[in-house]
């Protein structure tokens, strides 16, 4: 099969490599990883020019607000046209941006097309945006959802919402939520993994990896650090990554005096991400509980690493983990509950490994990149790619 993948993403705090394509890389290389051939248009970002098993075409965008996005959909439509020309793809597949024009490539190409939903396509958290902008959104969701072939949704809450907001058909959506590197992301040695990074090895550390969006619900965790210090003096907060609430939450670290008890190590190569989480007793999902419909990728990331997790029951937790899956659910936006499931792990370590391991067998179970993918590639080849070459032939 052959494959053209569309993607955009942009962060304002880290325009020149956002992570938000690493769904989108990791399907593409196990695409490629599995016989498949894969030309991926991703936005020129430093993750773009490394070396892959897919074939990548970066596009020069122009960064300036609102012509960012036009000047990627215009280029990559144009790049997808060319590419088409010489090798002419089985299936166009695309993460949803705002933007019809990989939708219009296929049609041109008399393709299938599948849109890639990640999260809620105009979401309510969105609440500065103008009331026309909204609309626009909400205009070009409905078009894309009613012309492309098949959607693609992380989570059993995207499915419904799709289905009851924009009437797609039930039978046109698949769940096929993320996963992790179950290679990539493996066990560690805990006192190894923190004298290479250069932690006290003695101490406990709760650990949280991902940007920092209000959303993530970092502010609660910090609030809950307090009632931790007071039961285990010694226990370490670690903070990986960035995003546009770090200064807020810097702030507010100083009020509570929290200050020695966090490491902030800001953004950290991708593949240095498991030698951290590796470092940690347990791992914490804060989750607000206006979050939105979201795959939860970080928990996957840790419970792939043998680390116990502490997590806020939003919808989409709840539905994906069960109760042997190494995660503990607590109430969101509650920072008494958070600490006391914290401290309750931290002073029981047999129960740690215990999750630990019920984790990892979760995730090599369901959720590695080869088990979804290879679900994936057999849900269209048996639904979208034999149906429309059966309508090609009929006309």
């Amino acid at each position: 099969m052959t494959w053209f993948l569309f993607c955009y993403w942009y962060e304002p705090d880290a325009p020149r490599d956002p992570v938000g394509l690493v769904r989108m890389w990791k399907l593409a290389d196990t695409l490629s990883q599995i016989g498949d051939r894969v030309t991926m248009f991703p936005p020129r970002y430093r993750s773009a020019v490394s070396r892959r098993a897919c074939t990548v075409i970066p596009i020069e965008v122009i960064h300036l607000p609102l012509i960012r996005p036009l000047s990627y959909a215009l280029g990559s439509f144009i790049q997808g046209l060319v590419r088409a020309l010489l090798t002419k793809p089985d299936i166009v597949y695309y993460r949803w941006m705002d933007s019809p024009h990989a939708l219009i490539l296929a049609k041109l190409l008399r393709i299938p097309c599948v849109c890639e939903v990640n999260g809620e396509p105009v979401p309510d958290w969105l609440g500065d945006r103008t009331w026309w902008v909204r609309c626009l959104k909400e205009l070009l969701a409905r078009l894309a959802f009613r012309y492309c072939d098949r959607i693609v949704v992380l989570t059993d809450g995207l499915r419904s919402l799709l289905h009851h907001r924009y009437g797609v058909p039930l039978e046109r959506i698949a769940v096929l939520p993320s996963g992790t590197d179950e290679q990539q992301f493996a066990p560690r040695d805990p006192v190894a993994s923190r004298l290479e990074l250069g932690l006290v090895p003695a101490r406990a550390y709760i650990g949280f990896v991902g940007s920092f969006y209000r959303y993530q619900g970092l502010s609660c965790l910090l609030d809950a650090m307090v009632l931790i210090k007071e039961a285990c003096p010694t226990t370490h907060l670690v903070l990986v990554g960035d995003g546009e609430v770090v200064e807020e939450l810097k702030q507010q670290a100083r009020r509570l005096r929290m200050e020695g008890n966090i490491t902030w190590t800001g953004r950290v190569p991708y593949w240095e991400v498991p030698v951290w989480i590796g470092a940690m007793n347990l791992c914490v999902a804060p989750f607000c509980g206006d979050r939105g419909e979201t795959s939860p990728v970080k928990i996957f990331d840790y419970l792939a690493c043998q680390r116990p997790v502490v997590a806020c029951a939003i919808p989409s937790v709840v539905s994906t983990f069960t109760p042997d899956s190494g995660v503990q659910l607590i109430p969101s936006d509650q920072a008494r509950p958070l600490a006391d499931a914290i401290i309750t792990l931290l002073n029981n370590p047999a129960r740690c490994t215990v999750m630990g391991q019920q984790g990892r067998q979760f995730i090599e179970g369901r959720f590695s990149w080869t088990a979804i993918v290879k679900q994936l590639r057999h849900w269209l080849s048996e639904d979208i790619m034999g149906s429309h070459h059966a309508h090609s032939h009929v006309l």
